[in-house]
Formats: C-alpha cells, structure tokens, sequence
C-alpha cells in the first residue's frame, strides 16, 4: 500500500518539476531577449556582442548559446516574439459604439498607448532596418500591415455610417500616414511634444468627417 502511494505521487512531483524547469527557460529567454534590445539600443546592430548581451541578462555566455547561437539568432528571435506580441495587441483594438468624432479620438489614443508602451521594439527594428541588418524591414513590415487594417476597420465602419467626406480608402490613407510610428516618434519628441495627439486626432477630424 505504501509503495502504491507513492508512485502514485511521481507523476505529480514529475510535473512540478517539468513546469518549474519550463517556467525558469522562460524567465532567462525574457531577461535574454530584454538585454539584446537593450544592447541593440545602445550599440546597434554592427557593435552588438553576445559577451553583452549575456552580461547584462546575468546568465553564462554558454546559456545564451543554448538559446541563440548566433547573433542573428538572438535578434530574430528577441523581436519576433516582441512583434508578434505587439501585433496580437494591435489586432484587439476595435472602433467603439460612439460618434464618429470619439471613434477617431479612440483610434489616435490607441496609437498612442501602443507607441509608448513598445518603443524600445519599435524604436529597435527602425534601426536595424537602417543598418540593413536581416529581418528588422520584414518584421516592422508585418506591424505596419496589422496597423493598417486596424485603421481600415476603423475607416469603413465610418463609412457605413455615412460620416466620412472622403472615400473610405483615401481616409485609411491620411490616418496611415498620420499614426505611423516615425511619424509619432518625431510628434512626441518636436514642438508639439504632449500635445501632438491632439494635434493629429484634430487634423483627422477635420479632414475626414463629413
């Protein structure tokens, strides 16, 4: 009896230890892939070594290896998962049941929060694809198709409505161009600082409502 007790517990310290093993890989791929776009921001893509990046995680230089082996390795990975996480963001964003005004206020908002919440990434793939390192041009591509069907979501619901003075298309367009994220960079950070999402959700306002 006693001996069918505890193997009956086996499977279940078995498990335990599976999942803590498992949670721990995940805590190092996450201090991992903070450091290599920390790196990345601070060195660029040229300069960046994995000696540093495994530094400033706190793992062994051989643990690092385990999981990228090679620089272009640590970066793909490091944004891919980042984009992929920012583009399941992007897509739960739907227009809200309100007036037309409110919807493109909602949309700018939207924006807002996502550019400052990922900057680092976004601010990271911008300049791989500067320096024409591979899969930074793919992945902020891949974003920008995720950003711009949000905005066509948005554009044709207003359009069903009636509450647009330009064609449905042409209205994407203009909010494509006034939310992308080089544009938002140089709003936050020019003149208009704070007041640069006002600004564009008044600029949007006024030219696309009818």
């Amino acid at each position: 009896m006693r001996c069918t007790a505890r193997a009956a517990k086996l499977p279940t310290v078995r498990t335990y230890v599976q999942r803590a093993r498992a949670d721990q890989r995940e805590r190092t791929a996450l201090a991992i892939e903070r450091a290599a776009l920390r790196e990345l921001g601070i060195r660029g893509y040229a300069d960046l070594r994995l000696a540093d990046v495994a530094q400033r995680a706190g793992v062994a230089l051989r643990t690092l290896y385990l999981h990228a082996p090679t620089k272009e390795a640590l970066v793909s990975a490091a944004l891919g998962r980042r984009a992929v996480a920012l583009a399941r963001k992007v897509e739960r964003w739907q227009p809200p049941e309100a007036s037309a005004a409110a919807v493109l206020d909602d949309l700018v908002a939207y924006h807002e929060r996502t550019y400052r919440s990922d900057r680092q990434v976004l601010e990271v793939l911008e300049l791989l694809v500067d320096s024409g390192a591979p899969g930074g041009g793919a992945l902020l591509r891949s974003l920008d198709r995720v950003r711009l069907q949000l905005i066509e979501r948005a554009m044709a619901m207003l359009a069903r409505r009636g509450a647009l003075r330009v064609r449905p298309e042409h209205a994407a367009a203009l909010a494509h161009a006034l939310l992308a994220y080089p544009t938002w960079r140089a709003a936050l950070t020019g003149p208009a600082k704070r007041r640069a999402p006002a600004l564009i959700a008044d600029a949007l306002r006024s030219s696309l409502l009818a």
